[in-house]
């Protein structure tokens, strides 16, 4: 008899924790979840905005990190609390089929970010999502000055801004329209030349800051507008314009 009831307890036990999908809810600790999970995110957007390498629309990209976080946060609240609830969003996302492309490995770094705060506010880890946000955006911005400093002490590959002038015709000075256009640069290191019996093409990787953009944007133009037999052009993979 004692066996029996041992068994029914156990039972129901089961039943209870396989098929209950009752779920008590803290709206205190919600609210909290939600608005940290916001914040966080919010920062993290900042941070992608300012450090990210990625060449793709940066400010398009990170506008899904906040209702992300929030998302994310909203499905391990109602979930952490049924066995039932966390196998039916399993087998909801196995029939959702997410076609957005990612380009790049950085962008699903920050994806990962975005979603493991989530995760922790909506199991209530309150203190370990603050954390791990200001230690990860921390790292994220050492190592951008880092890279930064080591790009510009090494010129190589990695430098993204490149100045191609072409000049037509052999009256053109290249040595004294070089030198104008170098003074507003960082730096201006010669990457290829070519040139035959009427054309002569440089190519240089460049660097140049914010203050001194529309001074080189200045003396491009006047020197195109006076100069019919030159032409220059900047490209940017980085953006000097942001």
């Amino acid at each position: 008899m004692e066996n029996n009831s041992v068994s029914n307890f156990s039972k129901q036990q089961i039943e209870n924790f396989f098929l209950n999908s009752s779920v008590d809810i803290s709206i205190g600790n919600f609210i909290t979840a939600i608005i940290l999970s916001t914040i966080l995110a919010f920062l993290i957007k900042l941070s992608y905005v300012k450090i990210s390498r990625s060449l793709n629309d940066k400010e398009h990209f990170s506008e899904i990190f906040v209702p992300l976080a929030i998302i994310t946060t909203l499905v391990i609240t109602v979930i952490k609390f049924s066995l039932a609830l966390s196998l039916g969003l399993v087998g909801a996302l196995s029939i959702v089929r997410f076609r957005a492309a990612i380009k790049e490995p950085e962008e699903l770094v920050y994806l990962f970010f975005v979603i493991g705060i989530g995760l922790a506010n909506g199991a209530n880890q309150f203190f370990i999502a603050i954390i791990s946000t200001f230690i990860t955006i921390t790292i994220l911005y050492f190592r951008k000055i880092y890279t930064d400093k080591k790009n510009l002490d090494n010129i190589s590959e990695a430098s993204t801004n490149i100045l191609q002038i072409q000049i037509n015709g052999q009256d053109q000075n290249s040595d004294a329209l070089i030198k104008k256009l170098k003074k507003d640069m960082n730096y201006l290191n010669l990457k290829s030349f070519s040139s035959d019996n009427e054309v002569k093409q440089f190519n240089f990787w460049f660097d140049v800051d914010k203050n001194n953009l529309d001074n080189l944007i200045k003396n491009v133009e006047e020197i195109t507008s006076k100069n019919k037999d030159v032409k220059i052009q900047i490209f940017s993979r980085s953006g000097i314009y942001e």
